[in-house]
């Protein structure tokens, strides 16, 4: 079992591989080059960075670094799998509750850090409503 510090080498590893794929995908639709033979050795050089960071990656994953499916760059995750935290925050973004006079209806679940603190903008809006109605 990996210690702390491979689990955060490991992260980051994935987090470098996951800039590389943005840079490459910008690198083919948006550089400009010379010519296709100069736009294909910028984006092998890329590549061969890539790879030598996957290689690492792999090796912590074999030797028992632990990570979260989340951490994972988008090119090493399944095309038709959703990950959890991106299902989790749909799922707290709407909540089904039912109104007083029966009717089904979504309302958003505030996930706010700063609720109940002055720095909870939904709770001064609420305040500034009511004592706009109350003027």
């Amino acid at each position: 079992m990996a210690d702390g510090g491979e689990k955060v080498r490991l992260k980051m590893l994935h987090e470098e591989i996951d800039l590389f794929d943005r840079k490459l995908a910008h690198l083919m639709k948006y550089d400009v080059f010379p010519s296709e033979t100069e736009r294909n050795a910028a984006a092998r050089k890329l590549s061969l960075k890539r790879e030598a960071l996957v290689q690492k990656a792999k090796a912590l994953t074999d030797e028992g670094t632990e990570f979260k499916p989340n951490d994972l760059p988008r090119s090493f995750r399944p095309k038709d799998v959703r990950v959890e935290a991106e299902l989790e925050e749909i799922v707290e973004a709407k909540v089904a509750t039912v109104s007083p006079n029966g009717e089904k209806r979504s309302v958003r679940r505030s996930s706010s850090a700063f609720a109940g603190t002055g720095f909870d903008w939904q709770q001064s809006v609420k305040e500034y409503m009511a004592k706009k109605g109350k003027e």
